[in-house]
This record gives structure tokens, C-alpha cells and sequence, in this order.
């Protein structure tokens, strides 16, 4: 009898084991994650005075006057430029080819080198403006130095300005 109560019991066992659902995962999770292709940068100088200039003059700052902090997820081009020509009294006209004239200034820049070294002619935004850092890795910080190349004649005396402007595009 023994062997008879073993016997139903192990095959009542058989047939209800496979019937218990196993405590198997039925999900299986993947954490995503995605960065934005975001451009930005900003620079830690807002103006600078080359003072008092003479005629064919070439006065510049130092390599390193300003700083540009690349805060962008992806690579980028840089590019350098002012916008437009000089104002004030008798304006200057700039020269795309940083060549000056009567009335007429030339700019460069330079990025953390030496003046004279890999200077890059800084044009007008209406002009092709040039590149001060191509191919700048995303989050990359440099800075750069300005030259001024002064008229070979003034009209006048009055101060003149201009914005130099970089910009920053995907590359």
C-alpha cells in the first residue's frame, strides 16, 4: 500500500510540476540615453582698445587676449570675422585681405601662437570669413590674440570701432 500511495504520488507530482510557472524574468530593461548635438560658446573678453594708432601701423594684443570656452557636444568650425566696415567720423573700410589703404584697416588673428605664425586674415561677415579653429573637438576651449593694420592715411581723428565676431558651426 505503501508503494501504491508513492507511486500516485510521485505521478500527481509529475503532472503538476510542469503546470507551476517558473520564476523566470519576463522583462528585460535597456536604459537609453542620448546627447543633444549642441553648439555653444561664449567668450571671457567683451572689448579692447588698441588706443591711439599712427598710419601704417600694426598694433595687436596678446596671443592669448581671449578665451573661448566650447561648451559644444560635437565638433565644430570656428570661423572669425568682423561685421563690417569701421564707424565713427570718417569711417574705415576693411580690407578682406588685411591690406590697408587710405582709410582703409586690415585685421588678423591668431589662435595661442605667435604673431606672424599661422595669423589668419580676419574678414567681414559680407566677405568669407576664414576659419580661426577648424575641425575644434566638442568641448575644446582656446583662445586667441587681434591685430590691427592701420590706414596709410586718416581723414580725421575720431575714434573708430567694429565687433569681431567667431562663430561656431558643425564640422
Amino acid at each position: 500500500m505503501k508503494k501504491l500511495f508513492l507511486s500516485i504520488l510521485i505521478a500527481v507530482a509529475l503532472v503538476i510540476l510542469p503546470a507551476i510557472p517558473a520564476f523566470a524574468a519576463t522583462t528585460a530593461d535597456v536604459s537609453v540615453t542620448a546627447t543633444p548635438a549642441f553648439i555653444a560658446i561664449t567668450d571671457n573678453v567683451t572689448s579692447y582698445d588698441f588706443g591711439v594708432v599712427a598710419t601704417s601701423s600694426t598694433t595687436q594684443s596678446n596671443e592669448d587676449w581671449v578665451g573661448i570656452t566650447n561648451t559644444s557636444t560635437v565638433q565644430t568650425d570656428m570661423t572669425i570675422a568682423v561685421t563690417g566696415d569701421w564707424t565713427g567720423g570718417v569711417g574705415w573700410t576693411h580690407d578682406n585681405a588685411a591690406t590697408p589703404g587710405a582709410d582703409t584697416a586690415g585685421m588678423k588673428s591668431n589662435r595661442g601662437g605667435t604673431w606672424g605664425v599661422s595669423d589668419v586674415i580676419v574678414e567681414t561677415l559680407a566677405g568669407s570669413p576664414n576659419y580661426i579653429y577648424e575641425n575644434c573637438p566638442a568641448t575644446t576651449n582656446y583662445t586667441y590674440g587681434i591685430q590691427l593694420l592701420a590706414p596709410t592715411s586718416f581723414t580725421d581723428g575720431v575714434q573708430k570701432a567694429n565687433t569681431v565676431r567667431v562663430t561656431a558651426a558643425a564640422g
